[in-house]
């Protein structure tokens, strides 16, 4: 994380809205991996998007596969 004076990040903040039973597997997972679900969900964001790079720009989008 980049922190700034103070504590405060640089980071941008997303919020994103998930049911319940999700929001429970992320938290059981980020616990077994010692880490916050705020981090768990940046590293799986960051790796989609990787992917999403790699892939070529005619099937770029979630919504249609």
């Amino acid at each position: 994380m980049r922190l700034k004076m103070g504590g405060k990040t640089d980071l941008e903040r997303v919020v994103a809205y998930i049911p319940a039973e999700r929001k429970r597997e992320l938290e059981e997972w980020a616990q077994t991996d010692e880490r916050s679900v705020s981090w768990l969900v940046a590293k799986l964001i960051d790796k989609a998007l990787q992917e999403r790079r790699q892939q070529p720009s005619n099937s770029k989008s979630l919504l249609h596969q």
